[in-house]
């Protein structure tokens, strides 16, 4: 998976679903859809987590109307 147009795509990771809003340089800005809280991602540890299956895209930005 590449790290391209990531934004508005929807996570799972350690059990929170998160969407990604902006990119903050080297970092994901991302909200938590339970909590309606900010969190700030570096996009490595993204990137690392997708790649050994410990974080999982499940919907994706094309899915909007």
């Amino acid at each position: 998976m590449t790290m391209d147009n990531m934004i508005g795509k929807k996570i799972t990771i350690s059990g929170m679903v998160l969407e990604i809003v902006s990119d903050a340089g080297e970092r994901w800005e991302t909200l938590n859809t339970t909590t309606r809280e900010t969190i700030f991602m570096e996009k490595t540890v993204l990137q690392n987590a997708l790649r050994l299956a410990m974080a999982e895209v499940i919907s994706d930005n094309k899915n909007r109307v």
